[in-house]
């Protein structure tokens, strides 16, 4: 082991996924995380025997996972067992109006036939295009990150963003195949859950329908909080210091150069740090001022991703017409976007939202005979968050909940918890109580995002959301690479 100290700031995927990586590279690694256990936005809230993923639960793009985890000569099947939905999962249209996505893709192309002439056809043409830009952007932009002037204004980078469709909007793409509204709410729908929306994201994210509809949609057996277990795992084997309850105060900087992290408790020196919180948070409240790279007037002209309104709730019976994972596409689709990514300051009144409910495929995290299931709403970042607001938004998604399924499910419930605005902020240090992040704009993707070394201090690097890639479980894993390499052939 070296006799390098690096402390990490915030024990969520990012920064368990980079500690585990810089202890491998053998520097002496502290984690410090203001919760009393590691998750971040991915933590487990259990209660009566129901388990609920409080963050991320959509796993996808298995390929991150695998190289990962191959950096420790590891598989994923050595901490957790993998199972690929069938149906990937179902969509509300309406009541007595829906439809399942399969996990073969070709058992699809009848629903698309159903939705538009030739529908069949113009999803092939477009998964195509998909699985194309997905590979492009895996071997091109995905794994490399952007400082330098000549990594960003590159002729060859220029031209393949041409092929990715990046300077096109997502929306304007979808209807240069798609006629139908309801077959391109099928293929827009995923933008949402990496923070960004149709009218407002390029079209390069037209790759997530490779991984969506080709590569499938995956579970890991026992819920999210299973790759949070593995990834604490990997770094105490190589030698990981967990704090817990150690909220980041302040970062000392003398001559640009980091020299530790004071908590709530104590001091912490280091060699380097490395920041997994919220980026705002930490610019704007760890650091003095003249050490700031964006400080607060960079943020407040910054689109930022949604917020979360989350009802969890445990049944003590089953539910028949929801599967795994159930989403409901309100009709008027552009005016609920313009709700949350506009300069609106009411909650959304006829919103979209999404159904998680693992127990359908895992007994594991209900008692017999219960459901375990959650219901996340997106919403604008920084609304009015009050106990009553909150209690009449739930039962305004909980009335709509059951005329949807036709059941009622209040006379069932066992264990119910609302999640949303102030408890992002209170959790997560979250600006504005965003529950993703930075969102994903043609102004702020690869380059445009925040980036993983401190132009300010000279030792301090980021990772997770914020950061290139940009949001979602998968690459964020790949930002903890690039940021751990960053560190590695910094501190040589």
């Amino acid at each position: 082991m070296t006799d390098k100290k690096i402390v990490v700031i915030g024990a969520g995927f990012g920064g368990l996924a980079a500690a585990a990586l810089l202890a491998k590279n053998e520097y002496d690694v502290t984690i410090l995380e203001k919760n009393s256990k590691p998750g971040g936005r991915a933590m487990v809230y259990q209660e009566k025997g129901y388990s609920f993923d409080m963050g991320p639960s959509w796993y996808m793009m298995l390929d991150a996972f695998d190289r990962y985890f191959a950096e420790f000569k590891k598989k994923t099947s050595d901490f957790y067992e993998t199972i690929r939905l069938d149906p990937s999962y179902r969509v509300f249209f309406g009541k007595d109006d829906f439809v399942d996505i399969h996990a073969n893709v070709a058992d699809n192309y009848p629903l698309f036939d159903q939705l538009e002439p030739d529908g069949a056809q113009k999803l092939k043409r477009y998964l195509e295009k998909s699985e194309y830009q997905y590979n492009l952007a895996l071997k091109n932009f995905i794994y490399r990150d952007y400082d330098t002037l000549p990594e960003i204004v590159n002729k060859d980078i220029f031209l393949k963003g041409l092929r990715l469709n990046i300077y096109q909007s997502f929306e304007k793409y979808t209807q240069s195949f798609f006629t139908s509204q309801k077959a391109r709410k099928l293929i827009e729908y995923s933008i949402a859950f990496v923070g960004g929306g149709p009218a407002i994201s390029p079209a390069v994210y037209s790759l997530l329908s490779h991984a969506d509809l080709n590569l499938g949609i995956w579970y890991p057996v026992g819920g999210m909080g299973k790759i949070i277990d593995s990834l604490v795992l990997l770094g105490k084997q190589h030698g990981v210091e967990f704090q817990f309850n150690h909220e980041a105060q302040h970062i000392r900087v003398e001559d640009k150069q980091a020299t530790g992290v004071d908590t709530t408790k104590d001091f912490f020196p280091a060699d380097g740090v490395l920041v997994s919180a919220d980026y705002h948070h930490a610019e704007t409240q760890l650091l003095d001022p003249q050490y700031q790279s964006y400080p607060e007037k960079y943020w407040g002209k910054k689109v930022l991703a949604p917020a979360g309104f989350r009802i969890f709730i445990g049944l003590d019976k089953k539910l028949d017409l929801i599967k795994h994972h159930s989403l409901y596409f309100n009709p008027d689709w552009d005016s609920y976007f313009s709700e949350v990514y506009g300069s609106h300051t009411a909650w959304p009144q006829d919103p979209s939202y999404y159904v998680c409910c693992p127990s359908k495929n895992d007994p594991s995290v209900a008692p017999s005979g219960g459901e375990c299931f959650s219901i996340l709403v997106l919403v604008a970042p920084g609304l009015e968050d009050t106990p009553v607001i909150r209690e009449r938004y739930s039962n305004k998604i909980l009335d709509h909940f059951e005329q949807l399924i036709g059941e009622n499910i209040r006379d069932s419930i066992v264990v119910k918890k609302i999640f949303t605005i102030n408890d992002y902020r209170a959790t997560y240090n979250a600006y504005k109580g965003t529950a993703l992040g930075m969102a994903h704009t043609l102004r702020q993707t690869a380059m445009l995002r925040p980036k993983h070394h401190s132009k300010k201090v000279t030792n301090l690097y980021y990772c997770g959301h914020y950061t290139h890639p940009g949001i979602g479980v998968p690459v964020t894993l790949v930002s903890s690479q690039l940021a751990t390499q960053k560190i590695v052939d910094s501190l040589k």
